[in-house]
């Protein structure tokens, strides 16, 4: 295209203004100007309030259709300008490239709207913020109201842990209080009861040595009957305190070889003739308190001795590895228990009828019970009448 067709496109002669259509009659003219002049006015007017609102607003989706609309809304004002200016210009050319560019402007935001159409769509309409709204306000107000509640039980339990710390601190001053008592009284026990006990032994053995001559059977029978009690009030003491210490004085654990420390019970118990005791297989080395587990197994082999009434006596200690936990069993062909006294036994001074002898104290198996408690284990006898029984207890790992 060279200049003279140029100058043609936007400036033509060839044609008549707009206005000659009107006549040039002043009133027409003027309201078709006026008309578009205010026109153009509105549609330039939406595109600046159209850019406030997204500056203001950055959260809003879909901006980019918003500039689509004030270009197409900018093109469309400046179309009505050109109305105004062909009214007096007839540039025609120009006036249909603008109207071309506009059309243009328009089929691309309308291609670009389409798709946005069921996005817009699936947007929370106003009603529907203002319930998720109201739904979060009273999630807000529930959570403060939570946060009080919180913050009062807080201050009420930090007053109850003050109050019992404040108990607990006292209960302490009197247990230990309660405890140095009890360690007075087991020195009491040990020297001021046992020196008395063995006077009266002493003068007993000394009446049959000296005048035993000049007893009858029947008096002689009585003073071997009271050097039998006393020896059995001793042992009650013995065992008492061995009780009374178990804990109280501290746990010191640490590897024990069970196999040494039964072999050597079996070597220093006085057990008759015709009972054999038994170990199936090798017993584990444990962390536990050797002194205390020493009294454990004596006091079971020592009860198992008493109770067996065959002529050929067995006393068999195993033990089952367990995960947690060593499960050990000292099992007898004894006189047997009956169950409804299983648990029975197991408590301080409480004798089964059947059971008594002169030397149960009945503290034997209650020792046996703290022993095995303070290793974080439990016992438990399983017995059948004429049959023997079965004590079994677990030490944790």
């Amino acid at each position: 295209m060279d200049l003279q067709n140029l100058h043609n496109f936007f400036y033509s002669g060839n044609f008549i203004p707009h206005g000659h259509c009107y006549l040039w009659k002043p009133e027409l003219v003027s309201l078709h100007m006026l008309s578009d002049v205010l026109i153009a006015l509105s549609y330039y007017s939406i595109p600046i309030t159209l850019v406030y609102f997204i500056r203001k607003r950055k959260d809003i989706p879909f901006q980019n259709i918003f500039l689509l609309f004030g270009a197409f809304i900018i093109s469309c004002g400046t179309t009505h300008i050109m109305e105004v200016w062909t009214l007096w210009h007839p540039d025609y050319w120009f006036a249909g490239a603008l109207k071309a560019l506009t059309a243009l402007i328009s089929f691309y935001t309308a291609l670009t709207l389409i798709p946005l159409v069921p996005r817009a769509l699936a947007l929370p309409s106003p009603a529907q913020l203002e319930t998720t709204n109201q739904a979060l306000m009273m999630e807000i107000i529930e959570r403060k109201r939570v946060e009080q509640e919180l913050r009062q039980y807080k201050e009420h339990l930090e007053e109850i842990v003050q109050t019992r710390t404040v108990e607990l601190e006292s209960a302490n001053a009197q247990l230990r209080s309660a405890n140095q008592e009890l360690n007075d009284f087991a020195y009491v026990v040990s020297h001021d009861l046992k020196a008395p006990l063995r006077g009266i032994t002493s003068l007993s053995e000394w009446l049959l040595a000296d005048y035993g001559e000049e007893f009858d059977e029947e008096g002689k029978k009585m003073v071997n009957l009271m050097i039998s009690r006393v020896q059995r009030l001793h042992q009650l003491i013995d065992d008492i305190l061995k009780y009374s210490r178990v804990g109280r004085a501290k746990v010191e654990k640490k590897d024990v070889n069970l196999n040494k420390v039964v072999s050597e019970l079996v070597e220093v118990l006085s057990i008759p003739e015709n009972i054999k005791v038994e170990i199936p297989n090798q017993l584990p080395t444990i962390k536990c308190d050797k002194t205390r587990i020493e009294q454990l197994f004596q006091n079971l082999i020592t009860n198992a001795i008493k109770f067996i009434d065959k002529p050929e006596g067995l006393i068999k200690i195993s033990y089952v590895d367990a995960p947690e936990y060593y499960k050990f069993s000292v099992a007898d062909n004894g006189i047997g228990i009956e169950s409804q006294h299983f648990e029975k036994i197991f408590q301080l001074f409480q004798k089964l009828t059947s059971l008594q002898d002169s030397d149960s104290t009945g503290v034997g198996l209650a020792l046996v019970k703290k022993i095995v408690e303070l290793h974080d284990g439990k016992v438990w006898v399983e017995s059948e009448v004429g049959v023997g029984s079965n004590f079994v207890f677990t030490i944790k790992k």
